[in-house]
């Protein structure tokens, strides 16, 4: 018998206790606060082939604008930077990552169509508006 008084007891206990400590029963504290979404799934990107190892970019999304030339600086990525942002583009997939050059913080990180022609002689490419390629 004292053996189900300590269960009823313990049972009493532990029901009681949470509600008469605080610190023990603490209820979650939920904050949803309202987020803005971005309209476009990715900003405005232009790409053109300067020349074997240099692409034109502009880049553009409401205020946000970035136009540079972008470097080669390895067999597939291109870097480029003005006052507020550095670029890196892979044209053979199509990603571009932007970054802030303050504080190295992600801005974009999206993918666009493959750039065809990178590493060909612009001298040599066709140009599909005025002919078959």
């Amino acid at each position: 018998m004292d053996y189900f008084k300590s269960i009823i007891s313990l049972g009493i206990f532990a029901i009681i206790v949470p509600y008469s400590i605080p610190s023990i029963a603490l209820e979650p504290d939920i904050n949803i606060n309202a987020i803005e979404i971005a309209q476009n799934t990715y900003p405005d990107t232009y790409v053109k082939v300067q020349d074997i190892n240099s692409l034109v970019m502009q880049i553009r999304e409401g205020e946000y604008v970035f136009r540079g030339i972008l470097k080669r600086i390895g067999s597939k990525e291109f870097i480029g930077n003005d006052q507020q942002s550095r670029v890196v583009f892979n044209p053979y997939d199509g990603h571009i990552m932007v970054y802030s050059v303050a504080t190295g913080t992600e801005f974009y990180n999206y993918y666009i169509d493959p750039v065809s022609g990178v590493g060909e002689d612009p001298d040599t490419m066709c140009d599909p508006t005025t002919e078959t390629c």
